[in-house]
């Protein structure tokens, strides 16, 4: 089983316009409405992939309820702490004709000290029955910027994999707690990094200095370019074929659960990079996050081209 940490989940709600223009009124040709947020992704994906998660997190409200319900519709399971304001909505335009995304997303009400209390008990009661957790996206009000640090110590102690995929300060903090793998997209990276990075050499080479100096396994998501994974100085690159891509929302999460169904099923790192970059872009030919499905994975998987860098 591998735990999902959520912190903002959220309603992720996705329309279809066409000729998306602003200060007109639009009726969307498809609504799509998912459970949301970056750790719910990332369950959905390892339920693809024939996992059992579970998702961990704040919610609350009616937004709460479709949250945590959905989730189990779809047969992952749930261990939420409840909050007594509203759990977010995202909202995503998606114009097919001009190929554009909007993203709106609510910010969130701040999480009160005695929530995030409760959610480190319930974290520390869970994560210990578990193979792996993986910590995704940004924190929310109210929550200290070094709480992935705190979750990342207790599930050391617990002897569990550690995954982490955030930004900012969350990341800084947390990449010292040690965790055993981070997984930035290029912008995330480029802020931890500290320093100008332009090419390919140079984003491997500072993927190569972070891995040696934190001890974690650096998977560092290029978009269509696929990943690049530095554990110390040895550097790989997996390269996912071209495909007709539909949406990249969730693609990294995407990665992130196919890297952790890999590592926890005993498979070297090129092997699971190759889980993650087929998952990601399988994730591309279908419209909602970590919705891909698993006959084009597997159609994918085999073309990952996996070279030492």
């Amino acid at each position: 089983m591998i735990l999902c940490v959520n912190p903002n989940a959220a309603i992720d709600k996705t329309v279809i316009v066409r000729s998306f223009q602003l200060d007109e009124i639009h009726r969307p040709e498809q609504v799509m409405a998912f459970p949301g947020g970056k750790g719910c992704n990332v369950a959905r994906a390892l339920k693809t992939l024939g996992d059992q998660p579970v998702v961990t997190g704040w919610v609350g409200g009616f937004a709460g309820g479709f949250i945590e319900a959905g989730l189990r519709r779809e047969g992952i399971e749930t261990a939420f702490v409840q909050t007594d304001f509203e759990s977010r909505t995202c909202l995503s335009i998606l114009d097919p004709d001009r190929n554009t995304l909007t993203e709106i997303y609510e910010k969130g009400e701040p999480v009160p000290p005695e929530q995030v209390e409760a959610l480190k008990v319930r974290f520390r009661e869970v994560v210990a029955t578990c193979a792996a957790v993986t910590f995704s996206g940004s924190l929310p009000a109210g929550v200290p910027t070094d709480f992935y640090a705190q979750l990342i110590a207790i599930a050391r102690e617990a002897g569990v994999l550690v995954l982490l995929d955030s930004s900012g300060d969350a990341l800084r903090q947390g990449v010292a707690a040690k965790p055993d793998l981070i997984k930035p997209n290029k912008k995330e990276f480029s802020d931890l990094a500290q320093r100008p990075l332009t090419s390919l050499n140079d984003y491997a080479a500072a993927a190569a200095d972070i891995s040696a100096h934190y001890g974690a396994v650096v998977v560092l998501s290029m978009g269509p370019d696929g990943a690049l994974a530095a554990k110390g100085r040895d550097v790989l690159h997996a390269r996912p074929p071209q495909v007709d891509a539909k949406s990249a929302v969730g693609s990294g999460d995407c990665m992130l659960a196919g890297l952790a169904y890999g590592l926890t099923h005993g498979f070297t790192l090129g092997e699971a990079i190759r889980y993650g970059a087929a998952a990601g872009t399988a994730n591309t030919l279908r419209l909602g996050a970590g919705n891909f499905a698993l006959e084009d994975f597997e159609r994918i998987r085999p073309t990952v081209e996996i070279v030492h860098y």
